[in-house]
């Protein structure tokens, strides 16, 4: 073999020892396997993965006791209010009675004064500048005091966060659901009919639905068949569009609507023949809207339950019956010493209602359902009185909104005292021309019941109704021109309509709104507690008994809710450091170097290169014979 080839094979197999050398002492030095994509393409992109995964979870993992933290002043706060509330209830036990002077009570209710101050304290409590029971306003200090009352400027709104990659958790408790900030009144459903603006989100109560595609086939001797994608539609009238669009150019036509029969539907019309509407393929699009038939003249679709949103007409609320003339009627809120007028003239959504709600009185919640029934309005005053009635006209009631109507229990009037009627003391009335009429209302168990028996005494002639303006009951008598009385009994005092009306047979005798509602937190019940001690009110101290020991069973409720949670991150983290370690072991395995196994391979290298070395220049030494 001529030399010149000798030289350049020795010299190709140093330079391939050299190179391996230099990668195995690389590898040791920076203990990374691979230092270049080329290097290892697969193994490369595995490990971006798994080192993306890496920082992923130990970004979240590093949280957790930045949310622990807020979860576990958030306790400490409810436990210090909880503290206040078994001290109240000890103050009501020693003040309730005869057992205390009216002197002593003064005493008691200075001491619930300071007690409201120390809740108020911990209802402000910061973490990390942030306010722990303001809902989503963290930047808003919870809860202040006005007067004789407590408002709540946080909202109904909490503050999640990550606990994995893709868990979130509330690290936050409004102070609605700490304290009973906001009055929470009983819902009544509006059932919206169905509009061409109604959103698909909003079916089914909400709950939505999820459509592919439908068949609809028109037969007038010939069937036309269509098969009609509705996958990116999102209103109803985008349904409408699409299936009249289906047919246009045809020789038979559709024309879809709002079921007149179920206003919660739709209805298709062939122009001529029968429709038939089926599920498409492996779809069940006909049948979540309720639209399903063998052929028919006319398909009269089910009602798909339109929950209330932002965008609902007022004109479809209550099955498109709406909610009555708006023009010069409105609401009227009476909220603590305020009584407001609210103008829904003009307005034509539910959005537009709430926002003029919210611009009459700020201290006035007012946001649709969670579930999509109906409205929520409610007071942010703790220790004030609240109610919606009517203005002249019947919004209120189509709103859901009155607190006072013909449904309204009897045992809840008063603030929840009721009313007794005692046998055989009947509601004793002084009729205009000077009879007296008596009453028996032992039987009766809402206001309808009350209102029911009176229109029955002297049907037509002596007529009882909820007042036109505001709440309470109305009572009217054409037998005379004289005074209409109502005796002082408990139970017409307790139903407020005790009183003398005299201004002739077309006087209104308006009784009292016994109803005003409450937002029965913490707040309220201090603040009615301290007013009780101070007024030696004994009945109200009863009242408040009860209900403080329900105040501190919710206190629990909310704190076993933090613990709930901070066990939930407990145990995710647990998890995620688990997870942590074995990503690590795998990413180790794929991309850490072995520095045993690198050490023994240098070492053969080196000896196998010193070797060849040697060998080479034995192969290639010189002599004179190289010139000759």
């Amino acid at each position: 073999m001529p030399n010149s080839l000798l030289y350049s094979n020795a010299n190709r197999d140093l330079q391939t020892g050299t190179s391996l050398i230099s990668r195995l002492q690389q590898q040791i030095n920076t203990q990374q396997k691979y230092n270049l994509l080329s290097e290892n393409p697969t193994a490369t992109r595995q490990t971006s993965s798994l080192q993306s995964l890496l920082e992923r979870v130990q970004g979240v993992r590093s949280q957790h006791t930045y949310n622990q933290g807020f979860l576990s002043a958030a306790d400490n706060a409810l436990g210090a209010v909880n503290d206040v509330v078994v001290r109240a209830k000890g103050i009501l036990q020693t003040g309730i009675g005869s057992t205390s002077t009216p002197e002593e009570k003064i005493g008691l209710a200075n001491e619930v004064a300071t007690l409201i101050q120390s809740a108020l304290n911990s209802a402000n409590t910061q973490y990390q500048d942030r306010f722990l029971f303001s809902g989503t306003a963290t930047g808003t200090s919870p809860f202040e005091r006005a007067g004789d009352t407590v408002i709540y400027r946080g909202n109904s709104g909490e503050v999640k966060a990550f606990v994995d990659v893709n868990q979130l958790v509330s690290t936050s408790l409004s102070g609605i659901d700490a304290f009973g900030g906001i009055s929470q009144p009983n819902v009544a459903s509006l059932s919206p009919a169905l509009e061409l603006t109604t959103p698909l989100s909003a079916l089914k109560n909400g709950a939505g639905v999820n459509l592919s595609s439908l068949t609809v086939t028109v037969d007038n001797g010939t069937p036309i068949e269509k098969t009609i994608d509705l996958r990116t539609a999102v209103t109803i009238g985008d349904l409408k569009t699409r299936i009249e669009a289906a047919f246009a150019g045809e020789a038979e036509t559709v024309t879809v609507d709002i079921n007149p029969l179920s206003p919660g539907g739709l209805r298709i019309t062939p122009s001529n023949g029968t429709v038939a509407i089926a599920n498409s393929g492996s779809g069940t699009t006909a049948t979540q809207l309720r639209l399903a038939t063998g052929p028919v003249a006319v398909a009269q679709g089910g009602s798909l339950e339109p929950a209330v949103t932002l965008s609902t007409s007022v004109a479809a609320l209550n099955g498109g019956a709406g909610i009555g003339a708006t023009a010069g009627t409105g609401l009227r809120i009476v909220n603590g010493e305020t009584t407001t007028i609210v103008d829904l003239d003009g307005a034509t959504t539910v959005q537009q209602v709430l926002q003029r709600i919210r611009a009459a009185d700020p201290n006035v919640s007012a946001e649709i359902d969670p579930s999509g029934r109906g409205l929520i309005v409610g007071t942010r005053l703790s220790g004030a009185n609240f109610s919606i009635g009517e203005n002249g006209g019947t919004n209120a009631t189509g709103l859901g909104l009155r607190t006072f109507t013909g449904e309204t229990s009897l045992s809840q009037l008063n603030l929840g005292k009721g009313v007794v009627f005692t046998p055989g003391s009947p509601i004793s009335i002084t009729r205009r021309d000077g009879t007296t009429t008596n009453i028996d209302l032992s039987s009766a168990t809402t206001i309808q019941d009350v209102l029911n028996l009176f229109n029955a005494a002297d049907p037509g002639v002596l007529t009882a109704s909820l007042n036109a303006v505001g709440n309470g009951i109305s009572l009217t008598d054409s037998s005379g021109a004289g005074p209409l009385t109502i005796a002082a009994t408990e139970s017409a005092i307790a139903l407020g309509i005790d009183g003398t009306e005299n201004t002739g047979a077309t006087g209104v005798l308006a009784g009292d709104d016994v109803n005003p509602q409450r937002t029965g937190g913490v707040f309220d019940l201090l603040i009615s507690l301290e007013k009780a001690l101070r007024s030696n009110d004994n009945v109200e101290l009863a009242r408040l008994s009860p209900l403080l020991e329900k105040a501190s069973g919710q206190i629990t409720i909310a704190r076993t809710e933090i613990g709930t949670r901070q066990q939930l991150i407990d145990e995710v983290g647990n998890r995620l450091d688990d997870q942590n370690l074995l990503t690590k072991e795998t990413l180790s395995n794929i991309f850490d170097t072995d520095l045993t196994e690198a050490a023994t391979q240098l070492l053969q290298l080196r000896q196998v290169y010193e070797a060849s070395m040697q060998l080479t220049a034995q192969t290639l030494q010189l002599s004179i014979l190289n010139y000759l």
